[in-house]
């Protein structure tokens, strides 16, 4: 049965890929995300577009009524100067709207490490935002808690072109559950489609993989076969995140997500079953995801 749903964040990697998941199941998307020419496209696409801001109650609880379901986040916002109060500015707003509206049923992008009340960086904020959603009344919520992105290791592509390295602070041998964000999207559609089943979800890829495994597979995929993995002092890899353009707050969140996984003091407990294993490898990652931004950035290389 088509229903109408609503995905927040639409723009983004894992919202596209829903959406058109979605649209292809027959439901009626409305797309909701800050103006672009992706959420264009998305419209293009058979979406019902809304442009605006998550932080507007008033905008998003019109979005959201009369829905029968929506994917709610909090969208990424690297260059915050506060990430945890951005993170508990729109938090608050969603859950207001999603009382206001009367929604009843939602899929909320969480992440593994949610279930921790410290240690976990930028995780925090979602940590609260579970247990603001679990407290709104008549609303069936199932967390979904990914693994680490795969999509993360897009940000070695400048290292690879300008020094032909990859490197992060965390430790080469350290071996933790990645996953693609077209495989979360995956698990947010059927849930959606097939109705929400409230509770913790966790999406943990096919495999554990370390830091070297992950960057001999993108070596291999675009042909330089000897990429070798460093792993960098803590306040190289800090300053390095600033210079990208992260704001100080997040750099200092990441590192201390990453002193913590090094030490595998979180991220490192959960236990892998057929339900929370994922299809897509890292070698398949690299060869259909990474090879091609990347050869598209070397393109764009002045000559």
């Amino acid at each position: 049965m088509a229903k109408h749903i609503v995905v927040t964040g639409a723009t983004g990697n894992i919202g596209t890929a829903l959406v058109h998941e979605l649209l292809g199941r027959g439901h009626r998307v409305t797309a909701v995300a800050r103006p672009s020419t992706r959420l264009d496209a998305l419209a293009q696409a058979g979406a019902t577009p809304q442009a605006g801001n998550l932080q507007d109650v008033a905008f998003l609880t019109q979005a959201l009524r009369g829905a029968d379901a929506a994917f709610l986040m909090i969208p990424p916002a690297m260059q915050e100067p506060d990430f945890l109060a951005y993170s508990q500015r729109t938090g608050e707003a969603i859950a207001e709207a999603v009382r206001a509206a009367g929604l009843t049923q939602a899929v909320h992008l969480s992440s593994i490490g949610a279930d921790e009340a410290s240690g976990t960086g930028p995780v925090l904020g979602l940590h609260w935002q579970e247990a603001r959603l679990n407290d709104i009344q008549g609303l069936q919520v199932a967390h979904l808690r990914p693994a680490y992105f795969m999509e993360n290791l897009l940000a070695n592509i400048g290292l690879i072109q300008h020094m032909g390295i990859a490197g992060s602070a965390l430790r080469p041998d350290l071996r933790f559950a990645m996953v693609a964000t077209k495989d979360i999207a995956a698990r947010a559609a059927q849930l959606l489609d097939q109705g929400v089943e409230a509770g913790v979800h966790y999406l943990l890829g096919p495999h554990h993989y370390s830091m070297q495994e992950a960057t001999a597979a993108i070596g291999q995929a675009i042909g330089r076969h000897e990429l070798a993995y460093v792993q960098f002092p803590y306040d190289q890899a800090r300053q390095g995140m600033v210079q990208a353009g992260l704001s100080e707050s997040m750099a200092g969140l990441y590192d201390e997500m990453t002193r913590n996984m090094n030490e595998e003091k979180i991220m490192a407990k959960e236990q892998r079953t057929p339900e929370n294993t994922t299809p897509t490898t890292i070698e398949e990652f690299a060869q259909t995801v990474f090879k091609p931004v990347f050869q598209h950035a070397s393109a764009a290389q002045p000559a």
